[in-house]
């Protein structure tokens, strides 16, 4: 068993569950965009897709659950899912609750979105971009 101190608990569904609610996050705002602007077919899509939008973390939490006896989340990463999967909802709540609380949905789901391109971004290796003598970078072929 191979334990590293500090290594994520499946990286790769943690980056991937944090793109898929990224992504969510600003198709959201487009579907938003689309209801708020006069065309309320829009507010379904927004109303589906918001509710599914827990299953990422839900997915990303239970997987390091899982995994907690072989290869342990450190605390702030496993608070860190806690804390969206609770961020999520609160998002889910007060959207279903109406424009009453739009100052509570519309800063929290940019909060979530923040959080979760950090979790998507922070658990992939990029590879690193090295200066040639000509002032170009090198690493990334085109």
């Amino acid at each position: 068993m191979n334990r590293t101190k500090g290594a994520v608990a499946a990286p790769r569904v943690t980056a991937m569950t944090g793109l898929v609610l990224a992504a969510g996050v600003v198709v959201q705002g487009l579907f938003a965009g689309g209801f708020l602007g006069g065309d309320h077919g829009w507010f379904a899509w927004h109303e589906v897709l918001g509710t599914a939008l827990v299953l990422p973390p839900l997915v990303s939490l239970v997987a390091a659950l899982v995994l907690l006896r072989r290869q342990p989340d450190p605390p702030s990463v496993l608070a860190t899912r806690v804390f969206l999967l609770v961020l999520v909802v609160v998002v889910i709540v007060t959207g279903h609750a109406g424009r009453g609380l739009l100052a509570v949905h519309i800063p929290a789901a940019v909060a979530v979105a923040g959080i979760a391109v950090r979790q998507a971004a922070g658990f992939v290796r990029i590879p690193a971009l090295k200066r040639n003598g000509s002032g170009r970078a090198e690493g990334w072929h085109a």
